[in-house]
Protein backbone atom coordinates (compact mmCIF):
# COMPACT_ATOMS: atom_id res chain seq x y z
CA UNK A 1 0.00 0.00 0.00
CA UNK A 2 1.42 3.40 -0.97
CA UNK A 3 1.78 6.05 1.69
CA UNK A 4 0.77 9.57 0.73
CA UNK A 5 3.54 12.08 1.44
CA UNK A 6 2.36 14.87 3.69
CA UNK A 7 1.83 18.33 2.26
CA UNK A 8 5.10 20.28 1.95
CA UNK A 9 5.87 22.92 4.55
CA UNK A 10 7.65 24.97 1.88
CA UNK A 11 6.44 25.37 -1.69
CA UNK A 12 7.64 27.35 -4.71
CA UNK A 13 5.52 27.83 -7.84
CA UNK A 14 7.40 28.46 -11.11
CA UNK A 15 6.51 28.83 -14.77
CA UNK A 16 8.42 25.93 -16.26
CA UNK A 17 10.99 23.13 -16.04
CA UNK A 18 13.96 25.45 -16.57
CA UNK A 19 13.23 27.33 -13.33
CA UNK A 20 12.47 24.07 -11.54
CA UNK A 21 15.91 22.69 -12.36
CA UNK A 22 17.84 25.95 -12.03
CA UNK A 23 16.76 27.25 -8.62
CA UNK A 24 18.17 24.26 -6.69
CA UNK A 25 21.54 24.59 -8.44
CA UNK A 26 21.67 28.31 -7.77
CA UNK A 27 20.89 27.84 -4.10
CA UNK A 28 23.21 24.85 -3.67
CA UNK A 29 26.01 27.09 -4.93
CA UNK A 30 25.01 29.56 -2.23
CA UNK A 31 25.12 27.05 0.61
CA UNK A 32 21.71 25.35 0.64
CA UNK A 33 21.68 21.67 1.56
CA UNK A 34 19.31 20.66 -1.23
CA UNK A 35 18.76 16.90 -1.19
CA UNK A 36 15.70 14.66 -1.39
CA UNK A 37 15.15 14.57 2.37
CA UNK A 38 15.26 18.37 2.59
CA UNK A 39 12.72 19.06 -0.17
CA UNK A 40 9.48 20.40 1.23
CA UNK A 41 10.98 20.66 4.71
CA UNK A 42 14.19 22.72 4.73
CA UNK A 43 13.98 23.82 1.09
CA UNK A 44 10.84 24.19 -0.98
CA UNK A 45 9.16 21.64 -3.16
CA UNK A 46 9.15 23.30 -6.60
CA UNK A 47 6.06 22.95 -8.77
CA UNK A 48 6.22 23.71 -12.49
CA UNK A 49 2.75 24.98 -13.39
CA UNK A 50 3.41 25.23 -17.11
CA UNK A 51 3.33 28.99 -17.60
CA UNK A 52 2.34 32.22 -15.92
CA UNK A 53 -1.27 31.88 -17.07
CA UNK A 54 -1.62 28.72 -15.03
CA UNK A 55 -0.05 30.37 -11.98
CA UNK A 56 -2.54 33.23 -12.28
CA UNK A 57 -5.49 30.98 -13.09
CA UNK A 58 -8.33 31.46 -10.63
CA UNK A 59 -7.84 29.17 -7.64
CA UNK A 60 -4.27 28.08 -8.43
CA UNK A 61 -2.54 30.17 -5.76
CA UNK A 62 -5.28 29.92 -3.14
CA UNK A 63 -5.48 26.12 -3.41
CA UNK A 64 -1.77 25.85 -2.64
CA UNK A 65 -2.00 28.43 0.14
CA UNK A 66 -4.57 26.29 1.96
CA UNK A 67 -2.25 23.29 2.26
CA UNK A 68 -2.00 21.88 5.78
CA UNK A 69 1.15 22.87 7.63
CA UNK A 70 2.34 25.32 5.00
CA UNK A 71 5.09 27.61 6.31
CA UNK A 72 6.23 29.39 3.13
CA UNK A 73 4.71 29.82 -0.33
CA UNK A 74 6.68 31.53 -3.08
CA UNK A 75 6.05 32.48 -6.70
CA UNK A 76 8.63 33.19 -9.41
CA UNK A 77 7.45 34.56 -12.77
CA UNK A 78 9.02 36.44 -15.66
CA UNK A 79 8.25 40.11 -16.17
CA UNK A 80 8.48 39.69 -19.95
CA UNK A 81 7.44 43.00 -21.51
CA UNK A 82 6.10 44.88 -18.48
CA UNK A 83 7.04 44.26 -14.86
CA UNK A 84 4.33 46.63 -13.55
CA UNK A 85 1.64 44.82 -15.51
CA UNK A 86 2.87 41.45 -14.25
CA UNK A 87 2.95 42.67 -10.64
CA UNK A 88 -0.53 44.17 -10.94
CA UNK A 89 -1.90 40.84 -12.19
CA UNK A 90 -0.31 38.99 -9.25
CA UNK A 91 -1.42 41.61 -6.75
CA UNK A 92 -5.01 41.54 -7.97
CA UNK A 93 -5.17 37.75 -7.94
CA UNK A 94 -3.70 37.54 -4.44
CA UNK A 95 -5.90 40.33 -3.08
CA UNK A 96 -8.91 38.41 -4.37
CA UNK A 97 -7.90 34.94 -3.23
CA UNK A 98 -5.69 35.55 -0.18
CA UNK A 99 -7.61 38.18 1.80
CA UNK A 100 -5.54 37.42 4.91
CA UNK A 101 -2.45 39.00 3.30
CA UNK A 102 -1.52 42.52 4.42
CA UNK A 103 -2.11 45.25 1.82
CA UNK A 104 0.30 44.73 -1.06
CA UNK A 105 2.30 47.70 -2.39
CA UNK A 106 1.57 49.36 -5.72
CA UNK A 107 4.97 48.21 -6.95
CA UNK A 108 6.86 45.08 -6.01
CA UNK A 109 9.86 45.89 -3.78
CA UNK A 110 13.16 45.86 -5.66
CA UNK A 111 14.39 43.10 -3.33
CA UNK A 112 11.27 40.99 -3.87
CA UNK A 113 8.12 40.62 -1.81
CA UNK A 114 8.07 38.65 1.43
CA UNK A 115 5.09 39.20 3.71
CA UNK A 116 3.57 37.44 6.70
CA UNK A 117 0.16 35.80 6.96
CA UNK A 118 -1.85 35.75 10.19
CA UNK A 119 -1.14 32.04 10.73
CA UNK A 120 2.60 32.77 10.90
CA UNK A 121 3.41 31.51 7.42
CA UNK A 122 5.11 33.62 4.73
CA UNK A 123 4.18 34.51 1.17
CA UNK A 124 6.66 35.78 -1.40
CA UNK A 125 6.97 36.89 -5.01
CA UNK A 126 9.98 37.41 -7.26
CA UNK A 127 9.59 38.77 -10.80
CA UNK A 128 12.50 37.93 -13.08
CA UNK A 129 14.92 39.37 -13.76
CA UNK A 130 15.11 41.88 -10.88
CA UNK A 131 11.58 43.08 -9.96
CA UNK A 132 12.29 46.36 -11.76
CA UNK A 133 12.90 45.76 -15.45
CA UNK A 134 11.25 43.89 -18.27
CA UNK A 135 12.78 40.56 -19.15
CA UNK A 136 12.95 36.97 -18.06
CA UNK A 137 15.13 34.31 -16.48
CA UNK A 138 17.76 34.58 -19.22
CA UNK A 139 18.25 38.28 -18.44
CA UNK A 140 18.97 37.34 -14.84
CA UNK A 141 21.40 34.61 -15.88
CA UNK A 142 23.37 36.78 -18.30
CA UNK A 143 24.17 38.98 -15.32
CA UNK A 144 25.99 35.95 -13.88
CA UNK A 145 28.43 35.70 -16.78
CA UNK A 146 31.95 36.01 -15.29
CA UNK A 147 33.59 39.38 -15.88
CA UNK A 148 36.45 37.82 -17.85
CA UNK A 149 33.89 36.55 -20.39
CA UNK A 150 32.25 39.93 -21.00
CA UNK A 151 33.87 40.32 -24.40
CA UNK A 152 32.57 36.96 -25.57
CA UNK A 153 29.11 37.83 -24.31
CA UNK A 154 29.13 41.08 -26.27
CA UNK A 155 30.16 39.15 -29.38
CA UNK A 156 27.23 36.77 -28.80
CA UNK A 157 24.87 39.75 -28.66
CA UNK A 158 26.31 41.17 -31.86
CA UNK A 159 26.11 37.78 -33.56
CA UNK A 160 22.43 37.37 -32.75
CA UNK A 161 21.68 40.83 -34.14
CA UNK A 162 23.74 40.11 -37.26
CA UNK A 163 21.84 36.87 -37.78
CA UNK A 164 18.54 38.69 -37.48
CA UNK A 165 19.71 41.26 -40.01
CA UNK A 166 20.10 38.53 -42.64
CA UNK A 167 16.81 36.83 -41.88
CA UNK A 168 17.11 34.74 -38.72
CA UNK A 169 13.52 34.58 -37.40
CA UNK A 170 14.40 35.49 -33.80
CA UNK A 171 11.54 37.44 -32.25
CA UNK A 172 12.28 40.58 -30.26
CA UNK A 173 11.35 38.99 -26.95
CA UNK A 174 13.61 35.98 -27.66
CA UNK A 175 16.80 37.96 -28.38
CA UNK A 176 18.18 37.57 -24.86
CA UNK A 177 17.39 33.85 -24.81
CA UNK A 178 19.18 33.45 -28.14
CA UNK A 179 22.14 35.46 -26.83
CA UNK A 180 22.41 33.25 -23.74
CA UNK A 181 22.40 30.05 -25.76
CA UNK A 182 24.81 31.46 -28.34
CA UNK A 183 27.24 32.30 -25.55
CA UNK A 184 26.81 28.82 -24.06
CA UNK A 185 27.47 27.27 -27.48
CA UNK A 186 30.97 28.78 -27.38
CA UNK A 187 32.01 27.22 -24.08
CA UNK A 188 34.40 24.30 -23.59
CA UNK A 189 31.38 22.01 -23.34
CA UNK A 190 29.03 23.58 -25.89
CA UNK A 191 25.30 23.89 -25.41
CA UNK A 192 24.95 23.27 -21.69
CA UNK A 193 21.46 23.57 -20.27
CA UNK A 194 21.11 26.60 -18.02
CA UNK A 195 21.01 24.69 -14.74
CA UNK A 196 24.07 22.65 -15.73
CA UNK A 197 25.89 25.87 -16.63
CA UNK A 198 25.23 27.06 -13.06
CA UNK A 199 26.17 23.69 -11.57
CA UNK A 200 29.44 23.60 -13.53
CA UNK A 201 30.25 27.22 -12.64
CA UNK A 202 30.17 28.35 -16.26
CA UNK A 203 27.71 30.89 -14.89
CA UNK A 204 28.77 32.34 -11.55
CA UNK A 205 26.04 31.68 -9.01
CA UNK A 206 27.99 33.70 -6.43
CA UNK A 207 28.16 36.79 -8.64
CA UNK A 208 27.04 39.95 -6.78
CA UNK A 209 24.13 40.24 -9.22
CA UNK A 210 22.63 37.05 -7.78
CA UNK A 211 22.70 38.35 -4.19
CA UNK A 212 19.26 40.05 -4.16
CA UNK A 213 17.53 36.89 -5.39
CA UNK A 214 19.46 34.67 -2.98
CA UNK A 215 18.56 37.02 -0.10
CA UNK A 216 14.87 36.97 -1.10
CA UNK A 217 14.87 33.18 -1.24
CA UNK A 218 16.52 32.90 2.17
CA UNK A 219 14.13 35.40 3.77
CA UNK A 220 11.15 33.51 2.43
CA UNK A 221 12.22 29.95 3.08
CA UNK A 222 14.38 30.21 6.19
CA UNK A 223 12.90 28.69 9.34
Amino acid sequence: MSIRRRDPAKLLLVEGPTEKRLVPELMRANGAAWDDDAVGVDVPLIKDLGGVRNILKRGAISSEARASGLQSLGIIVDANGDVFQRWTAIKNRCSDELPDLPPMPDQIPSNGLVCPRPDGSKFGVWIMPDNQHQGALEHFLLNLVPSDAAGLLELARESVQAARAIGAPVRDHDVTKSTAHTWLAWQENPGLQLHIAVKNRVLDANHPESAPFVSWFQRLFSN
